[in-house]
């Protein structure tokens, strides 16, 4: 039997349901493929809620939606600023047996952009590896898998509604929004629900490599081709070990199935970057 929850929000009345976007959470369960909904008004993190009703073996999958994240992460401890009420902010949780988290939030950003895109003609977002939404070199949204137990965490963080004045400064990208690039407000259920509509072909194909079309379309929207880009992590090259670098200036030459970055470096040296960041720079052809 399905089974939901929801944490009561600061402004609903004192007997009142839980409400998202004019929605109970009952509704919501109703409306989106999912087990057990979780709404809250302001949370530190939607991910570390996911993974405490994981620990208290929820039905799965779950979702957990809040209008303000106080303690919202992206990668690596990074801050994401989702203190307000003008973005989506949401993590699903559900079984997961489909081996490392790279090529999941690869194809997660996918399913994103193209949920997003069906419900705001004429926009055209990018993806930034591993897991940055872009439009025009602007960071629209961003992706956060992690694992609990036999469960992935899949957060995704969107920039919804917020006016350009409105995002903060200093940020590498700089950030956008829904409403900046479109001109539009939109309403948040409708981009959760295009969304979560859209990741229904990434849970059917649940494999540990993505699959040749997606690849292809990721191929397609990826931001870092034929640029230059400054590297740190872990990569790989076919005659050694792995090994660390800082700094590596390398030209992305591409996607690779299990999810790591292609690189090719002022040597000529083709390396796999398997986890770390990447910052762009200017262009760069091979060899210079």
């Amino acid at each position: 039997m399905s089974r939901v929850s929801a944490a009561r929000p600061a402004d609903a009345a004192p007997d009142g349901p839980a409400l998202w976007e004019g929605r109970s959470a009952n509704e919501w369960m109703r409306r989106l493929p999912v087990q057990a909904v979780e709404l809250h008004s302001r949370i530190g993190s939607t991910n570390d809620l996911a993974r405490d009703l994981v620990g208290r073996g929820s039905p799965l999958p779950a979702l957990v939606v809040a209008d303000r994240q106080s303690a919202g992460r992206g990668r690596r401890g990074r801050r994401w600023m989702s203190d307000t009420p003008l973005g989506l902010w949401c993590t699903v949780a559900r079984s997961w047996t489909g081996g490392d988290l790279g090529p999941l939030s690869l194809r997660v950003g996918l399913a994103a952009a193209l949920g997003i895109e069906s419900v705001v003609r004429g926009l055209r977002i990018e993806l930034k590896w591993p897991n940055d939404l872009l439009v025009s070199g602007r960071k629209l949204g961003g992706i956060l898998c992690e694992r609990a137990g036999g469960a992935v965490l899949v957060g995704i963080g969107i920039n919804v509604n917020q006016p350009m004045r409105d995002l903060p400064l200093g940020l590498r990208p700089a950030p956008t929004s829904v409403l900046a690039e479109s001109g539009r407000t939109l309403s948040r259920g409708r981009v959760l629900e295009a969304v979560m509509k859209s990741l229904e072909r990434v849970w059917a194909r649940p494999g540990r490599l993505i699959p040749p079309a997606e690849l292809a379309a990721l191929q397609a929207r990826s931001a870092l081709s034929g640029r230059r880009l400054s590297v740190d992590g872990a990569v790989h090259h076919s005659s050694g070990r792995p090994r660390t670098v800082h700094g590596l200036v390398a030209m992305s030459t591409g996607l690779h199935p299990d999810g790591s970055l292609g690189l090719m470096d002022r040597d000529g040296r083709r390396l796999s970057l398997i986890a770390g960041s990447v910052s762009l720079q200017s262009t760069l052809k091979p060899g210079s």
